[in-house]
């Protein structure tokens, strides 16, 4: 991994929901990974999924198989530690498959900290692609402000923003609360990592087993192969990371196997 002595901006980060880490990994072998991934998790007539406006399909890299996904969350992890101040515990790692435009949105409404981490493997640009951010949008009175003037659902270039500029190597770090969208892509590759605080009493463990709950609905499958790509594989969770045993303490693990279920009778259907 390239640059592993990244410095972390976080006074920026805090102030405009968003950092890039410029050559924060070797793009290559993650990109192979992703590539062999997309290609053995998704059955050939796997449908593009919709999420709104939002185009994309999708498959977990938490396995034996996936050493560059799971050494880029273990990385990952200690950036987020750093910038929420906590031990934090990771949602799952996954090749995203995007199509065509977002519009502008959020990928968190909770009260609850959450850092997105997301990784192009290819070069992407203000009309090609990039992700865009208003930036200090996760801040409760901007993004109270954005939601009365119907800033959900709008194209990208509705609204006055920032667009990063990428190239493969280089992590985005945003807030979850920050509104983004982008236009102009192509067919376009991305890893993604999400982070939340180990929860500390009653009140911060109830957050984050609904945060989790938001991540694994019961009726939604996925359209991937649940057997070979799972959330979280045998190999993650005998891994011996804390964060491992923390998930299945909180129940996240009975979540993800719920949705896996579903999965599986989906396919024999």
């Amino acid at each position: 991994m390239s640059n592993s002595a990244c410095v972390v901006d976080e006074s920026y980060f805090k102030t405009f929901g968003f950092i890039v880490l410029r050559q924060f990994f070797e793009a290559r072998p993650l990109a192979e990974e992703i590539d062999q991934v997309l290609h053995d998790g998704l059955p050939a007539s796997s449908d593009v999924l919709q999420y709104g406006e939002i185009g994309f399909q999708y498959v977990p890299m938490m396995s034996a198989t996936t050493p560059a996904s799971l050494a880029l969350l273990d990385r990952t992890a200690v950036v987020a530690s750093t910038l929420l101040g906590c031990a934090v515990i990771p949602t799952r790692a996954k090749a995203v498959r995007y199509f065509g435009n977002t519009p502008w949105h959020v990928d968190s409404v909770l009260p609850l900290e959450s850092i997105g981490f997301a990784a192009y493997l290819e070069p992407v640009g203000l009309d090609h692609g990039a992700l865009r951010v208003l930036p200090a949008s996760h801040r409760r009175d901007l993004s109270s402000a954005l939601c009365e003037f119907g800033a959900i659902g709008m194209t990208a270039t509705t609204l006055p923003s920032f667009a990063v500029a990428t190239v493969p190597g280089d992590m985005i770090v945003f807030d979850e609360h920050l509104f983004h969208s982008s236009f102009g892509g192509d067919v376009r590759r991305q890893w993604r990592i999400d982070f939340v605080c180990d929860p500390v009493g009653a009140d911060a463990e109830r957050l984050t087993k609904e945060y989790f709950q938001g991540i694994y609905p019961a009726d939604w499958h996925g359209s991937y192969d649940v057997d070979r790509y799972p959330s979280y594989s045998d190999h993650w969770r005998k891994s011996g990371r804390p964060s491992a045993a923390r998930l299945e303490s909180l129940g996240v693990y009975e979540l993800a196997a719920t949705q896996e279920t579903l999965a599986r009778s989906k396919r024999v259907e």
